[in-house]
């Protein structure tokens, strides 16, 4: 079986972008191709579409919303991107977004961690800023005066990438620390201001959600879920609907869906390939699950893509 399975990287999603987007001179980010940094870029999302299919990244996003909102679904997490809101994309989920409204705009800094790791931070620091908290959706609100000031750091890093004076990249090294150290802040202070880490229930959820992240492709129901998490699948179902308005049925095959947009528009496998490796029993199985999520059938799925 084939294993090709694309992840975008730094130049071929600025190349992507350059694609799609109508903008000559832009106010803020990369537009043209005279960018040759491969593990550093910034852009946003003006002309963007409104929902996009999965994919994966070799780099990490740290996303400023300036106005409107999305849907959001990063890995296990899935929520609102709201107007004042800073969040991170880890290259470690698959990532998706729909719904996204006409004024959504975003500031997006894109960089590989070696960009920051390589004679700059020590490993471990750069480690903490990264992981954020694990418990949590990656995303978090900012105050007004704190929107003014990582706007204008954001505008500071697209400027110094326009300009690519001397010292350009170690500058930018600097600007890309304080936008890491501001995030952790914004999300500390989130925190503080939350009482659901209290809660024993918004645990056990995340529990069980960062479960199916692990092992969707071999666990297949609630009962096999509960069992690992030595509830009854009455409970689980319970609290997961309490928590999140959905059903757990419905979690565990979401993310199953999600892969399989991901390989249909990501990948050189074919039908019958992505059947065996999601572990349908055969494709009339796989195709009648897919259809009920997307309304075509993987084939005019992929076609479309």
């Amino acid at each position: 079986m084939s294993n090709k399975v694309t992840v975008f990287d730094i130049p071929s999603t600025l190349k992507r972008h350059i694609t799609s987007a109508n903008i000559t001179k832009p106010d803020f980010g990369i537009v043209n191709d005279n960018w040759s940094q491969e593990d550093f870029a910034v852009l946003s999302n003006e002309n963007g579409v409104q929902h996009g299919v999965p994919v994966k990244t070799d780099y990490y996003s740290v996303i400023l919303c300036l106005s409107g909102s999305c849907k959001k679904t990063i890995g296990h997490f899935v929520f609102e991107v709201y107007t004042n809101s800073i969040h991170l994309v880890s290259p470690a989920y698959i990532t998706s977004f729909e719904d996204a409204s006409d004024d959504l705009l975003l500031y997006q800094v894109l960089f590989k961690k070696e960009f920051l790791s390589h004679n700059f931070l020590k490993e471990n620091i750069l480690d903490n800023l990264l992981e954020v908290n694990p418990d949590y959706p990656p995303i978090y609100g900012l105050p007004k005066k704190g929107v003014a000031s990582l706007k204008a750091l954001y505008e500071k890093i697209s400027d110094e990438c326009k300009e690519q004076g001397a010292f350009h990249l170690q500058i930018l090294r600097l600007l890309l620390t304080d936008l890491l150290y501001e995030m952790n802040r914004a999300c500390e202070s989130c925190l503080l201001n939350s009482t659901r880490h209290l809660s024993k229930q918004y645990q056990l959820v995340y529990k069980f959600k960062k479960l199916v992240e692990e092992k969707f492709l071999i666990l297949k129901t609630v009962q096999e879920y509960a069992d690992e998490l030595f509830i009854s699948a009455k409970y689980l179902t319970e609290i997961v609907k309490n928590e999140t308005g959905q059903n757990a049925l419905h979690v565990i095959h979401n993310r199953l869906y999600l892969e399989a947009q991901y390989l249909l528009s990501s990948s050189g496998l074919s039908i019958k390939e992505i059947t065996e490796r999601l572990n349908f029993d055969n494709s009339s199985h796989f195709s009648r699950f897919f259809k009920r999520f997307a309304g075509n059938n993987p084939s005019e799925f992929k076609q479309q893509q």
